[in-house]
């Protein structure tokens, strides 16, 4: 049974980043105090802890060290060593398990792990065995460490693969959601379905609702309840999906909060935010509405036209206090209703 951390009691977060930075936004509102490890110094969510600190993450005794001064401990992202976070998750209070951790963290263990809950994935193979034949397009991915689209690429032929990698068929695409969920005391509950486009394999826009059918919502949606009542697993987890030729097809799971959710901030009774927060302290979350909202990321080379749209344009900026680089996300705006911005900003 989890445990209930009341406020004024600490959360320990693993990562310093915009994502860490926004549960710790929503965790002080609460009254919780927030301790944070990162690498960087000069991390974006520093500014909202109590304690911080500055260690690599792969530094045992350092994470130990958040644990020892944390009532709960989360993360922001899922590449997280997995044997130190086993052996942690014994002695500490962590409510996201390491089985759907570890799943998360390898391209090939998602999609047996999705098709072993009865969940469709696209046609794949282990590129290790040797048992494909290459007779179309297939979209290349390293097993690990991917985001962002980093570490995939499109091939054509046997010739063109690597090892420890994963082959997914490439599909006609119609579009793509994700569904952002969550696990409290009393179940599960569904924060937001978002309908996503992509850029250089970058988020670009998303928007709520999701413009799918209520079969491929309900499908998704089953399909998110199903992973999320299969681990002893609680906050915020998300899963996104490609809509193709009519069907929910599984893609990967991202076991936190997520991009996309980002637009809960204004479209959502709660955000994905504070629904992580009262899910890993053991609160009861409660059913969320939302209403039509429209998100637009923010990279480094589009910071000036963002901050000039709010001269121009009723929404809600959010800026990350990151430093602006070209393609680095420095922040995203949120819209209500389902607005398209016809400046070229990219």
């Amino acid at each position: 049974m989890i445990k209930t951390i009341l406020p004024k009691s600490t959360i320990g977060i693993i990562g310093g980043g915009q994502l860490g930075r926004m549960l710790a936004m929503s965790a002080k509102e609460m009254g919780y105090k927030i301790a944070i490890l990162d690498p960087s110094e000069d991390a974006c969510a520093r500014k909202f802890a109590d304690y911080f600190i500055h260690s690599a993450f792969n530094v045992y005794e350092n994470i130990e060290k958040l644990c020892q001064m944390s009532d709960v401990i989360t993360f922001e992202f899922e590449n997280i060593d997995i044997d130190s976070y086993k052996k942690l998750e014994s002695k500490y209070n962590f409510v996201q398990s390491s089985s759907i951790l570890e799943i998360s963290q390898h391209r090939l263990k998602e999609k047996e792990y999705a098709r072993s809950l009865g969940i469709p994935t696209v046609k794949y193979f282990d590129a290790n065995k040797g048992d494909y034949e290459i007779d179309g397009k297939f979209v290349m991915k390293t097993t690990r460490f991917g985001y962002d689209g980093k570490g995939q690429k499109i091939i054509s032929s046997n010739e063109e693969v690597e090892k420890d990698t994963i082959l997914e068929e490439l599909i006609d695409l119609d579009k793509e959601i994700s569904v952002v969920a969550v696990k409290d005391i009393d179940g599960i509950e569904i924060v937001a379905v978002v309908e996503n486009e992509h850029r250089h394999n970058i988020l670009y826009r998303s928007n709520i609702p999701a413009h799918i059918t209520k079969y491929q919502e309900s499908k998704a949606i089953e399909y998110t309840k199903k992973i999320l009542a299969d681990n002893d697993y609680y906050g915020v987890l998300t899963v996104e999906y490609f809509i193709s030729n009519g069907d929910v097809i599984f893609n990967e799971i991202a076991p936190r909060v997520h991009n996309s959710g980002h637009i809960t901030q204004e479209s959502a009774t709660k955000s994905q935010f504070r629904a992580h927060i009262e899910g890993i302290c053991g609160l009861k979350v409660g059913k969320i509405e939302n209403r039509e909202a429209t998100l637009y990321n923010i990279l480094g080379q589009n910071e000036e036209y963002f901050i000039n749209l709010i001269t121009k344009k009723q929404g809600y900026l959010h800026l990350y206090e990151k430093e602006a680089r070209h393609n680095r996300k420095i922040g995203h705006m949120n819209f209500l209703g389902n607005v398209y911005l016809e400046d070229d900003f990219e």
